[in-house]
């Protein structure tokens, strides 16, 4: 790799490392009372190399949530072109919640629920126009699927899939079983058989990540 590459490299495995120190002590005491000190301490830097790359925990976190979404939109698109819109974000959805490189799942419960919770973090996001800079991203997305940007079906898609994935996590972190992998694929098994029913949790088709809802 070239040496600009692994600079940028590094620049990035610190920034996530950081961001990641912040949900973790977030998850344990509280976002509130999070000190850089106590970020740099966890993350192993400086206080001063912290302010290099945010301005403060509520940037880190929102970093956090920027890189889940990148990782979801990427592997979005690497799914094959001829999938159906759902097939692709739910499968999308589970690789990122079952990936290693992501973070605990008690963890990104925390951070979801702390984004409908902490004012601060709230304000930051507006600030940053997150929500617009992701729905620019899922536009873009949608045209190279073959949607139109203005019909109803991938908005819905997308924010059905990002609700059962969430509900899912949820689920798992309160009763620590059965594996997380089985409680996301049961969980989108259920919205492509619709509510009307309950499927069994631990009753799913083999080829369930093929279904459409």
């Amino acid at each position: 790799m070239h040496p600009s590459g692994l600079r940028e490299a590094k620049k990035a495995a610190t920034r996530k490392a950081l961001a990641r120190a912040v949900l973790r002590l977030s998850t344990r005491d509280g976002i509130d009372h999070v000190t850089i000190d106590a970020v740099a301490a966890e993350a192993n830097v400086s206080v001063r190399t912290f302010h290099n790359y945010f301005a403060g925990k509520e940037d880190a976190l929102l970093h956090f949530v920027d890189t889940l979404l990148d990782s979801v939109i990427e592997r979005i698109e690497a799914r094959p072109a001829g999938e159906s819109f759902w097939c692709s974000v739910r499968a999308a959805l589970i690789e990122t919640g079952t990936s290693p490189d992501v973070g605990e799942p008690a963890e990104i419960v925390a951070l979801l629920r702390l984004l409908d919770t902490d004012p601060g973090l709230a304000a930051r996001s507006r600030d940053m126009d997150l929500d617009q800079t992701v729905e620019a991203r899922l536009t873009q997305l949608y045209a190279r699927r073959g949607q139109r940007a203005d019909a109803m079906y991938p908005h819905l898609v997308v924010h059905t899939a990002i609700t059962t994935a969430r509900v899912a996590l949820e689920y798992f972190v309160a009763r620590g079983r059965p594996d997380l992998s089985t409680v996301l694929e049961s969980a989108f098994d259920q919205m492509s058989a619709g509510l009307v029913h309950p499927v069994p949790l631990m009753s799913r088709p083999a080829d369930a990540s093929h279904k459409e809802p």
